[in-house]
């Protein structure tokens, strides 16, 4: 990573390429990554977050970003309104921890997405080749408004 970036794991509609291509214009994909012991939900905002799970892992895009990418995330995800916190988290690309930026949503009481926005979700995880199975789990999740 280069001078003055920053990690920014996604695992939500970030991961989407065009979502991010608007919302970051000139910001990197790194490719997938995941992180140990946090599960993936949809809560009852209807948005994605994740909560601390032992033995479960969440699956996602990192990102290369600048300053001025975080403060349009910042923006996006309502951090000043306190939808979203953020928390740097060690994730794992390619076998190598990596301090990594993401954001959090602290309603962790379990709801069902949007239709278009699940569809960013698994339009980035097929797009970065994210494991089939995890992509698979996310599907039927969403099939069965199980999240």
């Amino acid at each position: 990573m280069s001078a003055g970036s920053i990690a920014y794991f996604a695992y939500g509609s970030n991961m989407c390429p065009e979502q991010m291509a608007e919302r970051c214009p000139g910001g990197k994909a790194i490719g997938s990554a995941k992180l140990h012991n946090w599960e993936f939900l949809i809560n009852i905002r209807t948005y994605a977050t994740i909560e601390t799970k032992h033995k479960s892992t969440t699956h996602g895009v990192l990102w290369t970003l600048t300053k001025k990418h975080i403060a349009t995330l910042d923006e996006y995800e309502a951090v000043e309104e306190e939808m979203y916190y953020k928390k740097t988290l060690k994730v794992l690309h390619e076998g190598k921890p990596i301090e990594a930026l993401v954001y959090i949503d602290p309603v962790c009481e379990k709801g069902a997405p949007d239709s278009v926005y699940m569809k960013n979700i698994l339009n980035g995880a097929k797009f970065f080749n994210l494991p089939k199975d995890y992509i698979l789990q996310l599907e039927n999740k969403w099939r069965k408004n199980i999240f």
